[in-house]
């Protein structure tokens, strides 16, 4: 390796980690505090990825930092937060930068797939971070969630997706019985057949082939959506494609209308997360509007799809 490259890479080492350093002592700091007021959550994602499966932190550069917490918890998760001078920014959900802008949260009060939270909340496996016992999902869940956030909510198999689930399949034990069933009871077995063969094919991440074949689409829909997935979730990005593949991947009709009339006429609190301060000056011009933004929205989805379906293989 060149001299010119090491030291590259040297830099960009030590840029990730002394940003890192700084974002999770902030996220430390605010764990903490929410601990002694007795509010709970689990990191998600980067938060609980870094230092859980990389063990240095100028490997992969950390985002937001996402926390799943209770929803009963949100007004004193705020409280806590704008008195320690965090102020909210505009989000789907709550979401909070710091008064540096170094560490901006994400909070989430649920895994989307997931009907009974409970369960998660049960699987959660505490680990140390800065002198404080934090949360994290449990390695079948982590698995999971990882898979379907990518292929789903996001559309978008980055290279730092790869890397995650090669480093969590090879240190942490995994239960791959119990993922294929909770796959096919929470309605994802076609995405998390298209992420792991996508991560074994790319990275050669040792998924086990009777657990592929046990995850392979069978009946006619279940080939069709794979096609799609294939064509469309890949390395290259389409713009705003996760919003579609959320409505797409909810199981039946009743649950897809549910979700359908959720996103076109959404509760006052999603308006305000969304829309802030717009949305209190002008309430009901916000809520009309909607609609007809989403609708522009999907027309262009739709032209960005169709150009990738048509695009030759190379």
């Amino acid at each position: 390796m060149k001299t010119a490259d090491i030291e590259r890479r040297f830099t960009d080492y030590s840029r990730v980690s002394s940003a890192n350093k700084l974002k999770f002592e902030k996220l430390s700091a605010v764990v903490g505090q929410m601990q002694k007021e007795g509010i709970d959550c689990i990191l998600l994602k980067g938060a609980d990825l870094i230092p859980r499966l990389y063990g240095v932190l100028g490997v992969r550069p950390l985002g937001d930092a996402d926390l799943l917490v209770h929803e009963s918890d949100l007004p004193a998760i705020d409280h806590l937060l704008t008195r320690s001078g965090y102020r909210p920014i505009i989000d789907g959900n709550p979401a909070y930068v710091d008064p540096d802008n170094i560490l901006a949260l994400d909070i989430t009060t649920k895994v989307w797939y997931v009907d009974e939270p409970d369960v998660i909340w049960q699987r959660a496996v505490q680990r140390q971070l800065h002198r404080i016992s934090v949360k994290g999902l449990g390695s079948d869940d982590l698995l999971m969630y990882l898979t379907a956030y990518s292929v789903i909510h996001r559309g978008y198999l980055s290279a730092s997706f790869v890397q995650d689930m090669r480093l969590l399949v090879e240190k942490e034990r995994l239960d791959w019985a119990f993922i294929v069933e909770e796959a096919s009871r929470r309605h994802v077995r076609t995405p998390l057949y298209h992420g792991l063969s996508y991560v074994g094919r790319k990275a050669g991440v040792p998924i086990p082939d009777h657990i592929l074949s046990r995850l392979a689409p069978s009946g006619i829909a279940e080939r069709l959506s794979y096609f799609f997935f294939r064509k469309l979730v890949t390395d290259k990005p389409i713009a705003e494609l996760g919003h579609l593949l959320l409505f797409l991947t909810r199981p039946g009709p009743v649950q897809k209308a549910r979700w359908l009339s959720s996103a076109v006429f959404p509760p006052p609190a999603f308006l305000t997360y969304r829309y802030g301060d717009r949305w209190t000056a002008h309430p009901l011009a916000t809520r009309l509007s909607r609609p007809f933004a989403l609708m522009s929205q999907a027309m262009h989805l739709s032209l960005r799809i169709l150009g990738r379906l048509l695009e030759r293989p190379t």
